[in-house]
């Protein structure tokens, strides 16, 4: 979807896992997902979904269909699709209709086409049509759009994205159309439940597309002021955010809290599992052998799939608010060096650390992400950060994303920030494989807050680095 998700300029690279995200989608999800166009899109409601309360540039008389008229659309306009798993994304639209009223004073959306669109006004090939829309007294209208595939050049995953969608919703205005979207985004097997949809015309976009509905009141995801107790192993009622969340914490052996301690963050992928990362050959043993804590936390279910937030504005973003929440409560109970918290994860978990690095430098002192990504822009107040980015070469795919080509997308984004970057390609396509381990431990151990110089500008990589990575220079 447009970055899978109007103004968020959420990735300059691909639009999008999460499209120039959601383009300001993406995921995705995985994702991976889209992109999109409205810097204030990113909220989210009090239950920590998209409100869909998105009415910018609509005049108060828009928002209601007065009954001596019956309004109907016809030529282009800008449509929000905010994707109700993801919060904040929103995917860009352009939809054309032809609408017709009979002599009984029938309307029919005679036909209606849709294609995708970005923040620069560039518009896809028609994606797909839907004919003989009838629409009631009302203006109420259900447009079931045939299996459509989201361009890659359109996708803050920088591949295709399959959705099956409809659109239920309620003509208010010649101007204003707005509703819910039901259905599922296919390539991620996410349901669209909570999704939603705003059009204004075409000309009208400068002053902002709607994304939904006039709705719920907006609020900020609240962070922790007191903690529960951090217990080594298995939590599953952590109070981050709207609703529980489950970790699970790892301390290295021998650890008497004496001495400061590295901290790690460990996110695990799409349609996985905590379970699934930290059984990665190595990843423990490594971690504790260089003297890290692993604290590694579960997605949330978004559309019957565990998924991260690549996208959303950190306010409203419940995974960088539980991010805020675990540093914050860690460091409160235990002897955590602030000069040495760190971040890791495979695929989404990558794209995610994409996100963290882009708006939690002040916190990260050095970040690796595996088959990662970033989808949105940086916040006021960033720093570069070292950054070793892996990933599996040409076959790195994963729901039908190319990873590779993600790869070399945040490879430039990282150097053009100014960010000290290694790249891996270990060619072992979508997977995490015991080497990996060694040396990722290693350069988070070697680059703490600050570090200056930089301990490979002079001698290189150290042997625990395999051939296949360097230095981008």
């Amino acid at each position: 979807m447009a970055d899978f998700w109007h103004s968020y300029d959420v990735l300059t690279y691909a639009g999008s896992v999460l499209g120039e995200t959601m383009t300001r989608l993406a995921l995705a999800l995985a994702l991976c997902f889209f992109g999109c166009s409205k810097d204030d899109a990113d909220a989210v409601a009090e239950d920590g979904q998209p409100s869909g309360d998105d009415t910018a540039g609509l005049d108060a008389d828009d928002t209601a269909v007065p009954p001596e008229e019956a309004p109907l659309l016809n030529g282009l306009y800008s449509s929000g699709f905010l994707v109700g798993p993801v919060a904040g994304l929103i995917v860009g639209l352009q939809l054309e209709f032809e609408m017709s009223e009979d002599e009984d004073g029938n309307r029919t959306i005679d036909q209606v086409t849709l294609r995708a669109a970005n923040d620069e006004g560039e518009v896809s090939e028609d994606l797909a049509v839907a004919s003989d829309v009838p629409v009631d007294e009302d203006g109420n209208m259900s447009v079931d759009w045939p299996l459509f595939t989201l361009p890659a050049a359109f996708s803050p995953t920088a591949g295709d994205v399959d959705i099956k969608s409809v659109m239920n919703g309620q003509i208010r205005s010649e101007d204003f159309a707005c509703g819910d979207v039901t259905g599922e985004i296919v390539s991620f097997e996410m349901d669209l439940a909570g999704s939603t949809f705003g059009t204004t015309r075409w000309e009208n976009r400068i002053l902002g597309t709607p994304s939904g509905c006039p709705g719920a009141e907006l609020q900020e995801v609240e962070r922790l002021t007191e903690c529960p107790t951090m217990e080594e192993g298995r939590t599953s009622d952590f109070p981050s955010g709207t609703t529980p969340r489950e970790y699970e914490l790892h301390l290295p052996e021998g650890y008497d809290g004496s001495e400061p301690t590295p901290l790690v963050v460990v996110l695990h992928g799409i349609g996985s599992s905590i379970d699934a990362m930290l059984g990665s050959e190595n990843l423990l043993d490594e971690a504790s052998r260089t003297g890290h804590i692993v604290i590694a936390p579960q997605a949330l279910e978004r559309g019957g799939t565990a998924a991260w937030d690549p996208i959303g504005d950190p306010a409203y973003n419940l995974d960088i608010a539980l991010f805020d929440d675990m540093v914050h409560c860690m460091s409160e109970q235990y002897n955590i060096d602030p000069d040495r918290v760190h971040v890791t994860g495979m695929s989404l978990g990558g794209i995610f650390t994409g996100t963290l690095i882009a708006t939690r430098s002040d916190v990260i002192a050095s970040a690796a992400p595996f088959s990662g990504g970033i989808f949105r822009e940086k916040v006021d107040g960033w720093v570069p950060i070292p950054t070793l980015l892996s990933w599996g070469g040409e076959d790195d795919t994963y729901y039908g994303q190319n990873f590779h080509d993600l790869a070399a997308l945040m490879t430039e984004r990282l150097v053009g920030d100014g960010h000290f970057t290694i790249s891996c390609n270990h060619g072992l396509g979508h997977s995490l494989s015991g080497e990996l381990w060694p040396y990722a431990f290693r350069f988070l151990m070697d680059h703490p807050r600050g570090v200056d110089p930089l301990p490979y500008g002079t001698e290189g990589l150290p042997e625990e680095f395999p051939e296949y990575c360097s230095i981008v220079e």
